[in-house]
């Protein structure tokens, strides 16, 4: 044997040796690779369905903060002697003010009862929200002036309480969200 064809010897006898090791320690950290890069793709996707519906309850909300503002300001235009409750049950809806309790169960009703029953909030832009917020005005009480100097033989100022109740959605009509709040109004 010459010397040169030793390594040549000793080549073929390694390869003879080789089962393919390394291919499949390849192969597994491939598929580890690939289910660590599945798992962070699902995560991703959703981390961004939860951001959206997030949006979607957040343009909700604001829709009906923005038709409850529109309905103190509807409160504020009205003459104080065309403010008178309407009986809910027999007005064609709209209402423009209703009696305190007129309407049991708001809170329980779908947004197609608001769509008839309520007033709606006609100036938020077009495209932002499904559907227009809607509010509605319940005369709520009278009250007097609890600062008044009793011994004022002129009547203390009277305030007049309003319940506003507004309902509106985001973006699709499955994110829903509903205000309520108490307005006064100084006779």
């Amino acid at each position: 044997m010459s010397p040169s064809t030793t390594p040549t010897l000793a080549l073929s006898a390694m390869r003879k040796y080789q089962t393919g090791a390394s291919l499949i320690v390849s192969l597994m950290l491939l598929v580890v690779l690939t289910l660590l890069g599945l798992s962070g793709m699902q995560s991703t996707i959703m981390q961004e369905r939860m951001s959206s519906n997030v949006r979607d309850k957040e343009l909700a909300f604001q829709a009906a903060e923005s038709a409850v503002r529109s309905g103190e300001d509807w409160i504020k235009e009205q003459s104080i002697n065309t403010l008178k409750a309407q009986d809910g049950s027999s007005c064609t809806a709209p209402c423009n003010l209703v009696g305190l309790n007129d309407y049991i169960g708001m809170s329980d009703q779908d947004f197609s009862w608001w769509e008839t029953t309520g007033r709606a909030y006609t100036d938020m832009p077009s495209g932002v929200v499904a559907s227009a917020p809607r509010f509605i005005v319940e005369e709520h009480s009278i009250q007097r002036d609890s600062l008044a100097d009793p011994t004022d033989t002129n009547s203390p100022p009277v305030r007049t309480l309003y319940r506003l109740t507004a309902a509106g959605v985001g973006g699709t009509t499955t994110a829903e969200s509903m205000i309520e709040t108490l307005y006064a109004r100084i006779d």
